[in-house]
């Protein structure tokens, strides 16, 4: 098992949900730009916006929409592969048979969250090692740096739940009170506690357009960032709620 073979599927990052979504309309307020102008009545969340003032109490224009002026994010958890870029189980020195690799690529073309679970309990009851996940979380308010002030901790290193592929983390675990704005971002850095020296399982990063995403979804949407992490970790789960 040659480490192209495991850096041979690696797509874009990619939204996907547990169940499979009708196609919604979100109301759209339109007007010319020499009109009469939009209604007196406040803007709704997710209607057409120019200006702040346009929009309903808690509400503020963001990228020409009307959405929550403050938001709450919550890392909810992930699912890890069943071994590392290289090839080799997580916490054993001898590489997973090629059909493990083959069977990923079907689930993973299948574009849903049930069949890379059902991947990854198959891998569990197969007897293959399992990491010892913990890690941070990371929040910039301007798109260009993580404030240390914002810092989290997923899970702490010693505390977490042992040999898992995947990770819960605990309800209280985000950040609350977040001001919504495009260049708000998060990121997840996963490792793998072990004996010796802890290995990295994946850093992942979701931008403002992720996060909208996951807002206008509701529940806990679930991101494919296999590519991100080359290959060690295939989805995160996040829930972003309106706080305002």
């Amino acid at each position: 098992m040659s480490t192209n073979r495991r850096l041979a599927h690696l797509p874009a990052l990619a939204l996907l949900s547990s169940l499979a979504l009708s196609g919604c309309m979100v109301g759209v307020h339109h007007w010319d730009d020499e009109g009469a102008g939009p209604s007196r009545d406040p803007l709704r969340w997710g209607e057409s916006c120019r200006y702040d003032s346009q929009c309903g109490g808690g509400l503020s224009c963001i990228d020409a929409t009307c959405e929550p002026t403050r938001i709450g994010i919550y890392p909810v958890n992930a699912l890890v592969a069943p071994g590392r870029t290289d090839g080799l189980e997580w916490d054993a020195d001898r590489y997973l048979p090629g059909w493990v690799w083959d069977d990923l690529d079907m689930a993973r073309a299948r574009g849903d969250v049930s069949s890379l679970y059902s991947f990854m309990d198959a891998q569990r009851r197969a007897g293959w090692s399992r990491p010892d996940p913990y890690g941070y979380g990371f929040l910039s308010t301007d798109g260009w740096r993580y404030d240390d002030r914002h810092t989290i901790s997923l899970a702490d290193r010693g505390r977490q739940a042992l040999d898992v592929f995947d990770p819960t983390w605990r309800s209280s675990a985000g950040w609350s009170g977040v001001r919504f704005d495009t260049r708000l971002m998060v990121a997840l850095d996963l490792w793998d506690e072990d004996a010796r020296n802890d290995e990295p399982i994946g850093f992942v990063e979701l931008d403002f357009q992720a996060l909208r995403d996951a807002l206008h979804l509701g529940g806990t949407v679930y991101f494919d960032v296999y590519e991100q992490t080359a290959g060690q970790v295939l989805l995160v789960g996040v829930e972003v709620v309106p706080e305002s």
